[in-house]
């Protein structure tokens, strides 16, 4: 009897501690995730290099932070950090710019897409028909580089198509919008304009009869068979530390989650610096980049890994003459 006594106190004290472990434990696991949730928001600790404009609104949360980011409103100057003696560790570079370089040996990977296009057809409210047809007057701008080139890739077809040179050829482009003239075409009437936002808005609210016709985003894709227009991507040097990298993207990957699902968060992240310079980093007041994006997104912002858009990352950069077959190139 004794000694069933003993056993069943044994079996009580097992019965006890197990029940004090699994409190423990429960203890423990909420203590853990306390102290996650409580956690510093994630800090830079990469050196990156970003153009001016829409690929800057991504580290809308750093852009204080100038002793690791690098906002340059010289889209060349960033592209030369592509290469073997750069100092930075993350490079946003137009795409088939970047790949060109990492296919050529520059010691760097194609990570993500960051922006998606944000051009547009606006007519003038010339055309008397309003569907733009092979023999309306067209101006558009750059026309060997990205402006150019994608607006030749979704409009083959057309061919009075008049393209604007020089450092103010977009704004030039706008200004036809508005006057539904050429000046550098002896005023020739326009019908169409090949223009980019924040630039569309802003020139519609002086244009009474000039209106939005397509968005090139969208004819891009029914072009293209469903594949996006991938204009600028984020690149990773091959021997930045992994760890840190993988932070990084997954931490610009939630910000501009965050921002596209509530562009209010901008407000927060920018309140401490000067308005002039954050206009000069995104090129649009943060007033305008929200009311854009709360519109259908219609900066084309975003964040795609690249490896899975391989696809439509090969059909853009082929516009431009660069063949992608080395899967090397990008980041995993």
């Amino acid at each position: 009897m004794k000694s069933n006594k003993l056993i069943l106190l044994a079996l009580s004290g097992m019965l006890i501690a197990c029940g004090q472990t699994t409190s423990s434990t429960a203890s423990s696991g909420a203590a853990s995730s306390s102290a996650a949730s409580s956690e510093a928001p994630y800090s830079l600790d990469l050196k990156v290099a970003t153009p001016t404009g829409a690929p800057a609104v991504a580290f809308y949360r750093h852009l204080a932070d100038e002793s690791h980011l690098e906002v340059n409103s010289v889209p060349k100057n960033v592209l030369a950090y592509l290469s073997k003696d750069s100092d930075k560790d993350v490079v946003v570079a137009p795409t088939h710019g970047g790949v060109k370089a990492c296919l050529a040996g520059a010691p760097f990977k194609i990570a993500a897409t960051l922006t998606f296009g944000n051009f547009y057809i606006a007519a003038t409210g010339n055309d008397e028909n309003a569907t733009l047809d092979a023999d309306d007057y067209v101006v558009a701008f750059q026309e060997n580089d990205v402006p150019g080139k994608v607006f030749k890739y979704c409009y083959p077809e057309l061919t009075n198509v008049h393209f604007l040179t020089g450092e103010k050829a977009a704004a030039d482009a706008a200004s036809c919008l508005v006057t539904g003239k050429n000046s550098s075409d002896d005023n020739a009437a326009v019908d169409y304009v090949f223009v980019a936002e924040p630039s569309l808005t802003a020139t519609l609210s002086k244009a009474p009869n000039a209106s939005e016709y397509a968005s090139i985003r969208e004819k891009f894709a029914a072009v293209s068979g469903g594949k996006k227009l991938t204009q600028a991507s984020l690149f990773v040097r091959n021997d930045a530390d992994q760890v840190k990298v993988r932070a990084f993207l997954a931490s610009i990957k939630a910000d501009m989650a965050s921002f596209l699902a509530n562009p209010s968060v901008l407000d927060d992240a920018v309140k401490d610096l000067r308005a002039a310079d954050v206009q000069s980093k995104f090129n649009a007041t943060p007033a305008v980049l929200k009311n854009l994006t709360s519109n259908g997104n219609r900066m084309g912002l975003g964040y795609e890994e690249a490896l899975p858009n391989k696809e439509a990352i090969a059909n853009f950069v082929g516009i431009f003459g660069v063949n992608v077959t080395d899967e090397t190139i990008f980041y995993q």
